[in-house]
């Protein structure tokens, strides 16, 4: 991947004008021309063209303009046919950042480029603004062929944008078997260009949250590179896509890449390469800190007196009911629905940290079951704590026991604390394998 030439294709919306800053930045980092591309029918090139010329104007761009014609309403079709003949070129795009239901419902060009022309593309997020200052690429790899199929047009990118690498280790508990977290990064930094002087960190938590969260904290970072499985629209509802939803929140452009070994791995929670994060960790699963505070109280101070991480667990689903007066499904608002459950963990890391100022806390995130969020947080862990509610026998036939099917599937120590008396101290201890 040579840059010669940059491309930011355009429809005249907010987004695709906002990448327009994002494509003269780097043009000017590798010293490449810049080309405005938009799609319309023969019937309105010519008004495209000036639309085109007028927004240059406007941007004070230097740059040139490239109409595609089509009388079909392919346009991404088009756009793919076009990127896939520009060599030497990286193409820009600008995104609305849908959720999986919001690309189902509207469309996202950009998701479908990336999706089918299987090269490297900069995607500019609602969210990303331009860096001028920082000086780095960073790479996430999660210890997957898919995750490293990036690293190449990294390392080309970074060569001709006049950019450091930095590799992120990211991922739920991604640590290496070999209880160093550093050894997989500098095994991989062997293949970099100056693997004497390579630069990487390894984040804990929820892949996504701590990508964008690690991003938006060190203002060093220009740009993100990332591949993606390019799972559909309607499969993502079920499966979220790290990428895309990374992509979404983070504050600077994100380079990504569907790779064709992808195609080849099918079952999206294939992982070939076992990781487990070895530290000195207590999990604490919660449902809203009010509820959970007893628990949360009790494992934020078994973890300062060990000296261990806290680790709080939160999960969420999406809640879909029948609620039409023809009793079709109601959809919520999703992005609403994992904001809610962001701002509940933060809000209980908050309260931790003032009671516990010296106690390291880390917030994870999961869409999903309960059980099966905190059972795999529990891998190497020296201590799972739980909340117990006293339902009623209907409730809990009805939603069941998050702490009794717990049991049934931590990998170590689980404290049961009783949440529904306020001054309840005891705990109820529970060893499983």
């Amino acid at each position: 991947m040579t840059i010669k030439h940059v491309i930011v294709p355009i429809d005249f919306s907010d987004v695709s004008i906002a990448a327009v800053d994002h494509g003269r930045w780097l043009a000017d980092r590798s010293t490449s021309t810049v080309e405005l591309v938009a799609v319309t029918t023969p019937r309105y090139a010519n008004v495209t063209t000036a639309a085109l010329t007028s927004l240059a104007a406007d941007e004070d761009l230097d740059a040139s303009f490239r109409v595609l014609e089509t009388e079909s309403e392919d346009i991404e079709g088009k756009l793919v046919e076009a990127l896939l003949s520009s060599g030497d070129t990286l193409w820009c795009v600008g995104s609305h950042g849908r959720t999986a239901l919001g690309e189902l419902l509207f469309g996202s060009v950009s998701a479908d480029l990336v999706r089918d022309a299987e090269v490297p593309i900069a995607v500019v997020g609602p969210h990303a603004v331009v860096r001028d200052r920082a000086d780095v690429l960073a790479v996430a790899v999660d210890g997957t062929e898919v995750s490293e199929s990036i690293l190449p047009a990294a390392v080309a990118a970074a060569a001709d944008l006049g950019l450091r690498l930095r590799l992120l280790q990211v991922g739920v508990g991604h640590v290496p078997a070999d209880a160093n977290d550093n050894n997989y990064l500098a095994g991989l930094s062997k293949h970099l260009p100056d693997p004497d002087h390579a630069d990487y960190d390894t984040l804990y938590g929820e892949a996504g949250d701590q990508l964008v969260a690690y991003v938006e904290r060190t203002d060093d970072i220009a740009m993100l590179a990332m591949a993606t499985r390019g799972i559909p629209a309607g499969a993502r509802l079920s499966v979220p896509s790290t990428a895309m939803r990374v992509m979404r929140h983070a504050v600077v452009p994100v380079l990504m890449l569907h790779p064709r070994v992808a195609e080849q791995q099918p079952d999206s929670h294939a992982d070939p390469v076992h990781l487990v994060d070895l530290r000195k960790r207590v999990v604490v699963g919660i449902d809203t800190y009010e509820a959970s505070k007893p628990a949360v109280d009790w494992a934020a101070a078994e973890a300062e007196r060990r000296h261990a991480v806290l680790q709080v667990v939160h999960s969420w689903h999406i809640p879909v009911t029948a609620g039409s007066m023809y009793g079709y499904p109601i959809w919520p608002d999703i992005e609403a629905v994992r904001q809610a459950a962001l701002d509940e963990v933060a809000h209980t890391a908050a309260a931790i940290v003032a009671a516990h100022p010296g106690l390291m806390v880390e917030t994870i995130v999961a869409e999903g079951g309960a059980t099966q969020a905190i059972a795999e947080q529990s891998e190497g862990a020296e201590l799972v704590v739980l909340g117990r509610h006293h339902h009623g026998r209907i409730a809990k036939f009805l939603v069941g026991s998050t702490s009794e099917s717990t049991a049934k599937h931590v990998d170590c120590p689980l404290v049961i604390v009783p949440c529904d008396e306020p001054e309840s101290v005891a705990a109820e201890i529970a060893a499983t394998s």
